[in-house]
C-alpha cells in the first residue's frame, strides 16, 4: 500500500517513494508544520502487527536520536499514525548506499 499523495500523522506530505527495504518503505515527505523536506521510514503492516518488531523499531528511532555525527542523518520524529510505525529523518539528496555499493 502506497502513502504517497498523504498527510501522516496531521503532519508530514507524503510525496514520493525514494526506497524500498525488507523492513520498511522510505517516502520523500515535506514536513508542513516547519516546511522542510524530511525522509519518513514507515515499516510494511505485517511487521507493524509484530509488537516485538515494532518496539524494536521505536528502540532504533530513540538509539538513532541520540546518535550526533555529520556522516549520520538526523532522527527528527517517530510516531504511530493511521495505523503507521514511522520514524522521521533528515532527507540528504543523493543515491542510497545500496546504489552507491554497486556503483563503486
Amino acid at each position: 500500500m502506497s502513502l504517497e499523495q498523504t498527510l501522516l500523522a496531521d503532519r508530514y506530505r507524503i510525496e514520493r517513494l525514494i526506497a524500498r527495504g525488507g523492513m520498511s518503505d522510505v517516502y520523500l515527505a515535506v514536513d508542513e508544520r516547519l516546511d522542510r523536506q524530511v525522509a519518513v521510514k514507515v515499516i510494511f503492516p505485517h511487521l507493524a502487527a509484530d509488537k516485538r518488531f515494532v518496539d524494536k523499531f521505536i528502540r532504533e528511532a530513540k538509539t538513532a536520536a541520540k546518535l550526533n555525527h555529520p556522516n549520520l542523518v538526523n532522527v527528527f520524529d517517530q510516531g504511530t499514525a493511521d495505523g503507521q510505525t514511522f520514524m522521521v529523518m533528515e532527507y540528504v539528496p543523493g543515491m542510497t548506499l545500496r546504489e552507491a555499493l554497486h556503483r563503486f
